[in-house]
């Protein structure tokens, strides 16, 4: 297997020792800090593996041994290695969804499709305020059917109008 030099490999594809001290100077550490126990119990770990599962397979005596060999800062600064290496980064940012749909509106066969990706862009970049509607709510503890059932003076009351409101006036 031809080795990267991007420091991408999955923990899958890591098999072997010298494989593993491939990847020793990207860690920040030195062949030979990590004991060959250390290193199968890192990959066992962090290949899904209970602790006590990856202790067991990696050799150690007892729980214990395998706790302490975790705790040690080396050990520790292996496993944040290759948690990063696994943590998939996605960048994906509003200039990249832009240049998206910039290609798919040049793509586009029909005015309908074009359309379509106009309204995306318009819709990414914000570019359509909502619609700011004055509401108002008022609690009424009657139900819709004594409502229906009131006078218009009644009903002028409980929205806080004088009785003349409806009445046409000259002054206007």
């Amino acid at each position: 297997m031809e080795k990267s030099s991007t420091q991408s490999e999955s923990l899958n594809t890591i098999t072997d020792v010298t494989e593993f001290e491939s990847h020793i100077p990207y860690m920040g550490l030195n062949i030979g800090d990590l004991t060959v126990q250390q290193e199968k119990l890192v990959m066992l770990v962090l290949s899904g593996m209970t602790i006590a599962a990856a202790g067991r397979g990696a050799g150690y005596a007892s729980s214990t041994a395998v706790y302490d060999a975790l705790k040690r800062p080396r050990v520790k600064q292996a496993m944040d290695y290759f948690r990063e290496q696994m943590r998939e980064d996605v960048k994906f940012t509003r200039a990249n969804a832009h240049v998206m749909y910039m290609d798919a509106y040049t793509a586009s066969a029909t005015a309908t499709e074009m359309k379509n990706t106009v309204d995306s862009l318009v819709k990414l970049h914000g570019l359509t305020a909502p619609e700011n509607a004055t509401q108002v709510n008022i609690n009424i503890d009657a139900t819709p059917k004594q409502l229906e059932r009131m006078s218009d003076e009644e009903l002028l009351k409980i929205a806080g109008k004088d009785t003349a409101y409806l009445e046409p006036s000259s002054d206007a």
